[in-house]
């Protein structure tokens, strides 16, 4: 029996995967062996795609709020006018 490098659930030998987690010890061995051993290009590669794809969702959430707020100041805008 061993215990998984996650959440400490005893698993058997066997096992590919924790019942409780679902870490893979496959994955997680060599993310381990790779992180011990320096070689972390894989994982910087995985970092970099995350933050570009972080920067486009801003930009889109920012870019949808500017828009949505032309069109409340042009509706209040056009009811401003009828008063006078």
């Amino acid at each position: 029996m061993n215990a998984c490098p996650q959440c400490q659930t005893s698993v058997s030998d066997d096992d590919k995967e924790c019942p409780k987690c679902g870490v893979l010890f496959n994955k997680w061995r060599e993310r381990e062996e790779n992180v011990a051993s320096g070689n972390l290009s894989k994982y910087a590669t995985m970092a970099n795609a995350t933050s570009q794809e972080f920067n486009w969702t801003i930009l889109v959430i920012v870019a949808l709020a500017v828009a949505g707020l032309f069109i409340f100041l042009a509706q209040n805008a056009k009811e401003a006018m009828k008063d006078i």
